[in-house]
């Protein structure tokens, strides 16, 4: 059996990465990894997001007034 670790890598962010992508503070960042309702893989002392999760939880999160959604054409 073949092991393709390679195209796991990115896979999964790091606390900087996604404080970077939200452009908040890393103490901030690491607030939310501690929230019940956030998608995080913790491996030992290392904390890591999974990108796919990660992106559908900030859409979750992100409400667009119906006025603009129509004008995105995304309602």
């Amino acid at each position: 059996m073949k092991n393709n670790v390679t195209g796991l890598k990115n896979e999964y962010m790091t606390v900087a990465e996604m404080a970077a992508y939200l452009n908040i503070s890393q103490t901030s960042a690491y607030e939310l990894t501690h929230r019940r309702d956030f998608p995080v893989s913790r491996f030992g002392g290392s904390i890591r997001i999974p990108k796919t999760a990660f992106l559908a939880w900030v859409d979750m999160k992100t409400s667009i007034p119906r006025e603009l959604a129509s004008y995105m054409s995304i309602a």
